[in-house]
């Protein structure tokens, strides 16, 4: 195996390829950013209806939604990636997001009963996590901005009385998530002149 040698400059032009790549990749999968917003919201919301309608037994059945939305995102990713090459960066991205998609689900679904009224704060924590680590490997302001208002949601949640905590999720979801989305796909859209 042959190694050039790149110069600085070169070396720049490449690293700035590379992220413009997952720049790209991730502005036209501002889908999935949307898709997740507006699942969180819509199982938040559904919780926080459900507790104060009096059904607390079953408050947690919208969060069913989110193994659907994992299942689909797979399936999307490997549509996707079929018709994308490789990058280090965009790899990168969708691990972290794997890895801390599935440890929320397990937090949720399995170690509820651990967590009880901090389980929802430490979800947003670990989401603000994955979306500052995607907006540092963009070179993303807004995804990074999103990072930190779910991160200090996450953490003012703490405070907050219990049952608000689907509503906070419901409002990060669609600050941090949902609207970046839309923003991503709309420039994304933009750039490629559609």
């Amino acid at each position: 195996m042959e190694t050039t040698k790149l110069t600085p400059q070169e070396s720049l032009e490449l690293i700035s390829r590379v992220i413009g790549e997952a720049k790209s990749k991730y502005e036209e999968n501002g889908f999935l950013y949307i898709l997740w917003g507006v699942l969180i919201a819509i199982a938040g919301t559904g919780q926080f209806v459900l507790l104060h309608a009096g059904y607390e037994n079953i408050s947690y059945y919208p969060y069913f939604l989110m193994p659907v939305g994992f299942l689909y995102t797979i399936y999307y990713i490997s549509k996707k990636k079929k018709t994308s090459g490789y990058n280090p960066i965009s790899k990168a991205i969708s691990i972290s997001w794997a890895v801390l998609g599935l440890n929320m689900m397990l937090l949720g679904f399995i170690f509820h009963s651990i967590l009880q009224a901090n389980l929802l704060p430490v979800i947003l924590l670990l989401q603000g996590i994955g979306l500052i680590v995607a907006g540092a490997g963009l070179s993303s302001r807004l995804l990074l901005f999103a990072g930190i208002f779910s991160n200090m949601a996450g953490l003012f949640g703490f405070w907050l009385n219990p049952e608000y905590h689907p509503l906070l999720t419901a409002a990060v979801a669609i600050v941090a998530i949902l609207v970046p989305g839309i923003i991503l796909m709309y420039k994304n859209k933009n750039e490629q002149g559609i």
